[in-house]
Protein backbone atom coordinates (compact mmCIF):
# COMPACT_ATOMS: atom_id res chain seq x y z
CA UNK A 1 0.00 0.00 0.00
CA UNK A 2 0.92 3.64 -0.41
CA UNK A 3 0.26 7.00 0.66
CA UNK A 4 2.15 9.75 -1.31
CA UNK A 5 5.59 8.26 -1.73
CA UNK A 6 5.37 5.91 1.39
CA UNK A 7 5.20 2.11 0.43
CA UNK A 8 4.56 -0.43 2.91
CA UNK A 9 3.04 -4.17 2.99
CA UNK A 10 -0.06 -4.64 5.02
CA UNK A 11 0.03 -7.41 8.19
CA UNK A 12 -2.24 -10.46 7.59
CA UNK A 13 -5.90 -9.39 8.90
CA UNK A 14 -5.29 -5.17 8.73
CA UNK A 15 -7.85 -3.65 6.56
CA UNK A 16 -8.03 -0.25 4.82
CA UNK A 17 -10.61 2.26 6.83
CA UNK A 18 -11.24 4.12 3.48
CA UNK A 19 -13.91 7.03 5.34
CA UNK A 20 -11.03 7.85 7.21
CA UNK A 21 -8.04 7.78 4.47
CA UNK A 22 -7.94 10.84 2.44
CA UNK A 23 -6.27 10.15 -1.11
CA UNK A 24 -2.34 11.36 -1.18
CA UNK A 25 -2.51 12.26 2.41
CA UNK A 26 -3.62 9.65 4.96
CA UNK A 27 -4.07 5.88 5.27
CA UNK A 28 -5.75 4.15 7.79
CA UNK A 29 -5.87 0.81 8.38
CA UNK A 30 -7.42 -0.97 11.05
CA UNK A 31 -7.73 -4.80 12.89
CA UNK A 32 -10.39 -4.79 15.24
CA UNK A 33 -10.41 -1.84 17.61
CA UNK A 34 -6.70 -1.45 17.04
CA UNK A 35 -5.73 1.55 14.12
CA UNK A 36 -2.44 1.91 12.00
CA UNK A 37 -2.60 5.59 10.46
CA UNK A 38 0.03 6.87 8.04
CA UNK A 39 0.31 10.52 7.31
CA UNK A 40 2.54 12.47 5.15
CA UNK A 41 2.97 16.35 4.55
CA UNK A 42 5.49 18.31 2.78
CA UNK A 43 8.06 19.91 5.89
CA UNK A 44 9.75 22.91 5.70
CA UNK A 45 11.77 22.95 9.12
CA UNK A 46 13.61 21.28 11.24
CA UNK A 47 13.09 17.73 12.00
CA UNK A 48 11.94 18.32 15.91
CA UNK A 49 9.59 20.98 15.33
CA UNK A 50 6.58 18.04 14.39
CA UNK A 51 7.56 15.70 17.11
CA UNK A 52 6.84 18.41 20.18
CA UNK A 53 3.88 19.34 18.42
CA UNK A 54 2.34 15.86 18.38
CA UNK A 55 3.36 14.92 21.97
CA UNK A 56 1.57 18.40 23.43
CA UNK A 57 -1.31 17.57 20.86
CA UNK A 58 -1.51 14.58 22.55
CA UNK A 59 -0.66 15.19 26.40
CA UNK A 60 -2.56 18.59 26.40
CA UNK A 61 -5.13 18.06 23.74
CA UNK A 62 -6.58 14.25 24.48
CA UNK A 63 -5.16 13.64 27.83
CA UNK A 64 -2.86 10.90 27.20
CA UNK A 65 0.28 10.63 28.80
CA UNK A 66 3.64 10.16 26.88
CA UNK A 67 5.67 7.22 28.22
CA UNK A 68 9.51 7.82 28.74
CA UNK A 69 11.72 9.82 26.45
CA UNK A 70 11.65 10.36 22.53
CA UNK A 71 14.02 7.70 21.37
CA UNK A 72 15.59 7.52 17.85
CA UNK A 73 14.36 4.43 15.45
CA UNK A 74 16.36 2.52 12.17
CA UNK A 75 14.79 0.10 10.68
CA UNK A 76 16.24 -3.02 8.79
CA UNK A 77 16.03 -1.00 5.41
CA UNK A 78 17.42 2.27 7.09
CA UNK A 79 14.61 3.99 7.50
CA UNK A 80 14.88 6.74 10.45
CA UNK A 81 13.48 8.94 13.01
CA UNK A 82 11.66 9.55 16.18
CA UNK A 83 9.75 7.42 18.29
CA UNK A 84 7.94 7.61 21.39
CA UNK A 85 5.13 5.25 23.56
CA UNK A 86 1.40 6.74 25.33
CA UNK A 87 -1.20 5.76 26.74
CA UNK A 88 -4.46 6.49 28.43
CA UNK A 89 -7.00 5.27 30.96
CA UNK A 90 -7.77 2.38 28.16
CA UNK A 91 -5.87 2.96 25.13
CA UNK A 92 -2.16 2.52 24.14
CA UNK A 93 -0.08 3.84 21.24
CA UNK A 94 3.56 3.94 19.60
CA UNK A 95 4.10 7.09 17.38
CA UNK A 96 6.76 6.98 14.47
CA UNK A 97 7.88 10.02 12.54
CA UNK A 98 10.53 11.14 10.14
CA UNK A 99 11.24 13.65 8.35
CA UNK A 100 13.21 13.73 5.25
CA UNK A 101 14.60 17.48 4.72
CA UNK A 102 15.85 17.36 1.60
CA UNK A 103 12.54 15.98 0.23
CA UNK A 104 10.96 18.39 2.62
CA UNK A 105 8.58 15.58 3.77
CA UNK A 106 7.09 14.56 6.65
CA UNK A 107 5.80 11.27 7.20
CA UNK A 108 4.33 9.92 10.99
CA UNK A 109 3.09 6.58 11.67
CA UNK A 110 0.62 6.11 14.91
CA UNK A 111 -0.66 2.66 16.17
CA UNK A 112 -3.49 2.86 18.76
CA UNK A 113 -6.06 0.72 20.72
CA UNK A 114 -7.36 -0.84 23.58
CA UNK A 115 -4.85 -2.07 25.68
CA UNK A 116 -6.15 -5.33 25.09
CA UNK A 117 -4.14 -7.04 22.16
CA UNK A 118 -2.00 -3.82 21.73
CA UNK A 119 1.06 -5.75 22.01
CA UNK A 120 0.16 -7.94 19.09
CA UNK A 121 -0.74 -4.83 17.13
CA UNK A 122 2.27 -3.31 18.17
CA UNK A 123 3.89 -6.44 16.53
CA UNK A 124 1.95 -6.12 13.30
CA UNK A 125 2.90 -2.30 13.30
CA UNK A 126 6.88 -2.71 13.62
CA UNK A 127 6.14 -5.20 10.90
CA UNK A 128 4.46 -2.85 8.52
CA UNK A 129 6.67 0.17 9.24
CA UNK A 130 10.26 -2.03 8.90
CA UNK A 131 8.68 -2.78 5.33
CA UNK A 132 8.25 1.16 4.63
CA UNK A 133 9.98 2.69 2.29
CA UNK A 134 10.17 6.76 1.08
CA UNK A 135 11.43 6.01 -2.43
CA UNK A 136 7.60 6.74 -4.32
CA UNK A 137 7.64 9.06 -6.41
CA UNK A 138 6.25 12.64 -5.02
Amino acid sequence: MSVAHARFEPAPGWQMDVSRSKAGQSLMLFKGGHKFLVTTRLWMGGPDGPMVRQQRLMERGQGLTVEGDVSDFVTGWGLQGKTFAYYGAKLAGRFWQVVDTPRRSLVQIDVYGPTDGFNEALADARKMLDSMDLEAPL
